[in-house]
């Protein structure tokens, strides 16, 4: 599996993840790859968007929370509205 970010102000590299993931690997994921870009990017001023099952649990939005981080609220499975499909495509 892949996983990737990007924003306004540029995109997070590629990571390459193994296994079935789950709440405390994504958890492991945002934190190597996409709060280090947040904060080459300007600390806190920015909101994240996930649409993935592994993201719902409480353990994520414990994380989220205790990071201080802003979720944008988006449909669940809901593939068109992702920001992300265009860049894969």
């Amino acid at each position: 599996m892949v996983w990737a970010a990007f924003g306004f102000n540029g995109q997070v590299g590629l990571a390459f993840l193994d296994g079935r993931q789950n709440s405390p690997k994504y958890i492991e994921t945002v934190e190597n790859h996409l709060m280090p870009f947040a904060e080459n990017i300007g600390g806190r001023n920015w909101e994240y968007h996930h649409n993935a099952l592994t993201h719902i649990p409480n353990a994520t939005k414990n994380y989220f929370n205790f990071k201080n981080v802003t979720v944008l609220e988006w449909p669940p499975i809901s593939p068109d509205l992702n920001p992300i499909e265009n860049v894969w495509a």
